[in-house]
């Protein structure tokens, strides 16, 4: 039986909270910190790239952990070349 939420849904709409005290977050959560819409985030999940996430039951998740790695990882290094630089001048 679910419990519902002071906003009357079953609170598939919210986080979980994780034992270790880290709140995980929504696709939607993900989209907006990411800076993409929700259905790129599903997109990407159903491709099997993207963040990590936890699947429970019908409800997705991802930690916030995950994210940050997803960020690193397509953290794209740029480096100057002094030789192009000079001929740009």
């Amino acid at each position: 039986m679910a419990h519902l939420h002071p906003s009357g849904d079953a609170g598939f709409n919210h986080s979980f909270e994780q034992a270790s005290g880290n709140r995980s977050l929504t696709d939607v959560e993900v989209a907006e910190r990411l800076g993409v819409s929700r259905f790129t985030v599903r997109s990407w999940r159903l491709k099997g790239v993207g963040p990590r996430f936890l699947k429970m039951g019908r409800a997705v998740r991802y930690r916030s952990q995950d994210v940050d790695e997803y960020e690193r990882q397509a953290l794209v290094e740029t480096h100057v070349d002094p030789v192009a630089r000079a001929c740009d001048r």
